[in-house]
């Protein structure tokens, strides 16, 4: 008798039977509470998971089923976002794209199987609460255990803290208020460009209209370590130590650096590469990366340092017992010079490893006995990620190739300083993305139809609105891709700061020198004036968040939601609530209270609109205007244009009349203002700031009003907190005056 052997189809359902037969579930229970703690110097308000900052380590093994049960313990809505993990569109965590968010008191139970090992990170995706706490780790063993054996293991999530309301920065940057860059003592002035020779660079900016650049926006008072400005870890002479690496910041880089020796990169955001050595590098936010380290066979207590890119704090983590080892410092940056953090830009290939050993002078590097021979020198067998469905219909070809070129139209787009990367300061090391090379092949077949977008990276750092496209989350339309296709997103960055562009639901490929080899990321640094291509198979379908990662500029909409247009009806995507979340409304005010006069402002604002109260009034008694009192509405059309209407109340020679207008910041920023009235009037004003010193500043403005004729005023103001500055001007109409003026 004979059998007809069983058809395919058959065996891959009893496969998969077997599979979720066998499946390991694997339950957590997270509670999302609030909770004080003091890591500035100070007891302020936080929030946590199971009551710690950062939250528990996650651990699960490729192919166990996660079910993670989600208790909202707070006042407000909460949600966690699984970041890096391949899982369904309605598991990813992210309110108002593919869930409802978690109320107040709500338990929410998340189930989804592992596909895949690695080192990953969850965070609330809502408001700023990740800058309060919300984020622990995640540890995936991939199936038949670790590729590299190692004699400890341990995950380091590293953080940054204020003691500040994280809300109460976002409304200081919107403002456009200097406090965070004078507070961490990077604030440029005059004085400070000509003592770094670099006055005719700051003449040179102010003419095209670019506001100071700066590595990060918000001044910190602490870094953490696992929760710790200084952690510590046992560990014996001699022992291979695995580091899982989380920056698990809301908007700060590192520069990483082992005072017992160079560091090998065996993986990065939880995919292997091959191994690497490497010294010093810059660790992007929300970025991971799995490093080997060894500890001397002296003994000791050995540091892992992460300095603040802006040079403005560090956390350590020793490793080892004994005496303390502290690795070097890292030169903080010159803010001044217009090629000021080029160096920080990540390194071509043919540079790269020569920096890297330029890195590692001066450390001991008796700790990398043995770890420069057998199974850690040589790339290990390729893993078998037959599972992942972010890497499906990739050409597995070992054939080398050249790196892909860019298309003309994408290379015309790019930014002038494109391709700069090489432009490494080995002192301040950019990303280490040119090192990096995957296991095997991870180039997708052409056979799969290719679907191309090029975004660019905008900023105005004025009134901090960032944009993809010259567009907020709330303006933007979807990204349209279908499934089985190749799609390649091409990144511009064209403002002045780090932006660490992260794709929710995939994998994608970095396109590199490395060519076929290029890394598998789910997150890529894009440095200042420069740009980054990524590839991914469109292999998963729903909806899926685009974002940087810099917790402020995704709070004020640097983001895009991956639409497939074949998937099925979202009744989560983007709902009114969303376009509120990534458009806050913010509102903040300045008072000038002389002791000849008042005036200020009390604004309310969201990224294209605003409300603003203003008024000017005279104290004791005068001959001229004693008052005067208007609302404006204005309308933000791009960062150097808004138009304005206007009512004005008055009790001198204006009357009360409506304006209508607009504001430009003209070269050397300048900013001015032409206005017309209800009675044919015209107004133009122009007024400019100095910054003398870092706290001292001088300012003018002039107005003409062809009927109220000239008003002019100048001063000096000097900063004693972000509240508070001490002011003396003096006004063609109002005389000499001294006194304060507050913030909030």
């Amino acid at each position: 008798m004979h059998h007809r052997p069983m058809p395919a189809l058959v065996w891959v359902v009893l496969l998969s039977a077997t599979s979720a037969l066998w499946a390991k579930t694997v339950n957590y229970d997270l509670t999302l509470s609030a909770i004080t703690v003091n890591y500035g110097g100070k007891e302020r308000p936080a929030m946590a998971i199971n009551g710690s900052i950062p939250g528990p380590t996650l651990r699960f093994s490729e192919g166990d089923d996660a079910v993670v049960r989600v208790k909202n313990d707070l006042k407000e809505d909460s949600s966690i976002h699984w970041h890096g993990i391949l899982l369904p569109n309605d598991q990813d965590g992210v309110p108002h794209v593919n869930m409802a968010p978690i109320t107040p008191g709500e338990t929410r139970e998340f189930r989804f199987r592992l596909r895949h090992g690695g080192t990953f990170w969850y965070h609330s995706h809502s408001g700023l609460q990740e800058q309060l706490g919300i984020y622990g780790s995640i540890v995936i063993t991939p199936k038949g255990g670790e590729r590299i054996k190692t004699d400890r293991d341990l995950v380091v999530v590293l953080s940054d803290w204020t003691n500040e309301s994280p809300y109460d920065v976002l409304a200081q940057l919107r403002a456009g208020r200097e406090w965070q860059q004078i507070k961490k003592g990077t604030a440029q002035s005059i004085v400070g460009a000509i003592q770094h020779d670099a006055l005719p660079d700051m003449v040179k900016r102010s003419m095209k209209r670019m506001p100071p650049m700066d590595f990060s926006d918000v001044g910190y008072d602490a870094f953490l370590a696992n929760g710790k400005p200084a952690a510590e870890f046992p560990a014996q002479p001699g022992e291979t130590v695995r580091l899982r690496l989380i920056n698990a910041s809301a908007a700060s880089y590192y520069h990483v650096e082992y005072a017992g020796g160079p560091m090998k990169i065996i993986a990065a955001d939880g995919t292997d590469v091959q191994p690497v050595a490497t010294g010093r590098f810059l660790f992007a936010i929300a970025e991971t990366y799995d490093l080997l380290v060894k500890v001397p066979q002296r003994g000791g207590a050995w540091e892992l340092r992460a300095t603040a890119q802006d040079g403005t704090g560090h956390s350590s983590l020793f490793i080892g017992q004994g005496e303390r080892h502290t690795a070097p410092d890292v030169p903080k940056p010159n803010v001044y010079k217009s090629m000021a953090g080029m160096g920080d830009m990540g390194g071509m290939s043919g540079m790269s490893d020569k920096k890297g050993k330029d890195n590692m002078k001066g450390m001991d590097h008796s700790g990398m006995a043995g770890m420069g021979e057998g199974d850690m020198a040589a790339p290990a067998p390729a893993m078998d990620h037959s599972t992942m469905a972010g890497m499906k219909g990739m050409d597995h070809s070992t054939m080398p190739m050249p790196a892909e070129k860019q298309s003309s139209a994408t290379m015309k787009a790019m930014p002038p300083m494109a391709g700069m990367q090489g432009m490494d300061d080995p002192e301040r090391p950019g990303s280490p993305y040119e090192k990096l090379r995957a296991l095997r092949s991870t180039v997708i077949s052409d056979s799969r139809p290719l679907r191309e977008y090029t975004f660019r990276l905008q900023g105005d750092m004025i009134r901090f609105v960032w944009t993809l496209d010259g567009k907020t989350f709330s303006e933007a339309d979807l990204i349209n891709v279908r499934r089985g296709e190749k799609v390649r997103f091409t990144f511009i960055n064209d403002s002045m700061m780090h932006h660490p562009m992260h794709l929710h639901g995939h994998f994608f490929r970095l396109v590199t020198s490395a060519g076929n080899l290029s890394p598998m990321k789910h997150t890529v640094d894009v440095p200042p004036m420069t740009s980054h291509t990524i590839e991914f198979a469109a292999d998963e379908p729903g909806d899926w968040m685009m974002h940087c990662h810099v917790l402020y500029h995704l709070a004020i909409g640097m983001a895009r939601v991956v639409h497939y247009e074949d998937a099925p009806p979202n009744p989560h995507l983007m709902t009114g609530a969303m376009m509120t979340e990534h458009d806050p409304k913010l509102f903040f005010g300045e008072g000038i209270l002389l002791s000849n006069m008042t005036e200020g402002t009390v604004s309310w604002e969201n990224n294209r609109n605003g409300l603003m109260a203003h008024w000017q009034s005279r104290i004791g008694n005068g001959s001229d205007t004693d008052y005067e009192l208007g609302i404006d509405y204005d309308r933000f059309i791009n960062s150097n244009l808004s138009a304005f209407a206007s009512y004005e109340w008055s009790n001198g020679i204006n009357d009360n009349r409506a304006m209508f207008g607009a504001r430009y910041l003209l070269p050397f920023l300048i900013q001015s203002q032409a206005s017309l009235d209800t009675d044919g009037d015209f107004r133009f004003t122009v007024s400019k700031v100095f910054p003398i010193t870092a706290r001292l500043s001088l300012f003018g403005r002039a107005q003409y009003d062809t009927k109220a004729r000239w008003e002019t005023a100048a001063g000096a103001e000097y900063f004693l907190h972000k509240n508070l500055s001490l002011v003396g001007q003096w006004h063609n109409q109002y005389g000499w005056g001294i006194g304060a003026a507050l913030r909030f």
